[in-house]
């Protein structure tokens, strides 16, 4: 995994994470990864990934089982804020681009109602 300089690790594991709740990736209950083997997966120290499970469990999105590990939650309201977060970034990118090569945001979405 490649990281960005401009924004701390661990925030870019955890829109990491998010996107793999978004993708289908993780469904409610699935056990997670531990944090050691989070860890080696991406090339981060444990402590990193410490942090990033412990704000995931206070914003409800993972929940610790005692001894048992990590699991995704099983509410469906707590998932479901992840999409219009998500929506919001990938229209923010798309019109990002579309200004790089000269498009206004009246004419990407012009080109996106062409689609239709």
């Amino acid at each position: 995994m490649e990281w960005r300089n401009d924004k701390a690790i661990y925030l870019q594991v955890i829109e990491l994470f998010k996107r793999d709740i978004i993708l289908g990736k993780y469904k409610p209950k699935d056990k997670i990864l531990s944090v050691r083997d989070y860890a080696f997966k991406l090339g981060v120290n444990p402590n990193t990934i410490v942090k990033v499970y412990d704000l995931l469990a206070q914003e409800g999105f993972i929940e610790a089982q005692s001894t048992n590990g990590y699991y995704i939650t099983e509410k469906k309201e707590i998932l479901e804020r992840l999409k219009p977060e998500f929506a919001t970034t990938y229209c923010q990118e798309f019109l990002a681009q579309m200004a790089s090569i000269g498009y206004s945001k009246k004419d990407a979405i012009e080109l996106l109602k062409e689609d239709e």
